[in-house]
């Protein structure tokens, strides 16, 4: 495992799903706080013409990321009644193990775009986890 991942998903939202998109993602949100204590953070952003939605993670290791997908699978599936993944953005070195699931997971297999550390420096590691 090489490290902290970022995961970057950007969904459509379906029509006249705006306030069920808010209600389930507060949920899921309050789900994984309470869950999921490895996970660094868990933000979900609604675009300004409400039509789009980005979840960011920040996991501080591979692992981290596996157990995320376990614990919210069903109400990822859920979600998948009023979302359409567009893109998912990793930012990290993931194995392709955890690359092929997180592909079965997304409904119609959207792009993936790896993104890999060019410069810069991360204090996530020394995170107390």
């Amino acid at each position: 495992m090489a490290g902290s991942l970022i995961y970057v998903g950007t969904h459509a939202i379906t029509p006249g799903k705006l306030d069920l998109a808010k209600e389930v993602s507060r949920e899921l949100g309050s789900f994984l706080d309470a869950n999921h204590p490895r996970m660094l953070h868990f933000g979900i952003y609604i675009a300004d013409d409400a039509h789009e939605m980005t979840v960011i993670q920040v996991h501080p290791d591979e692992d981290s990321l596996r157990l995320h997908m376990q614990l919210a699978r069903e109400r990822i599936a859920k979600a998948y009644e009023f979302l359409t993944t567009t893109r998912i953005d990793i930012y990290g070195t993931p194995s392709h193990a955890l690359v092929d699931q997180i592909r079965q997971m997304g409904a119609g297999a959207p792009p993936i775009r790896f993104n890999v550390a060019t410069a810069g420096f991360s204090r996530l590691a020394s995170v107390a986890v």
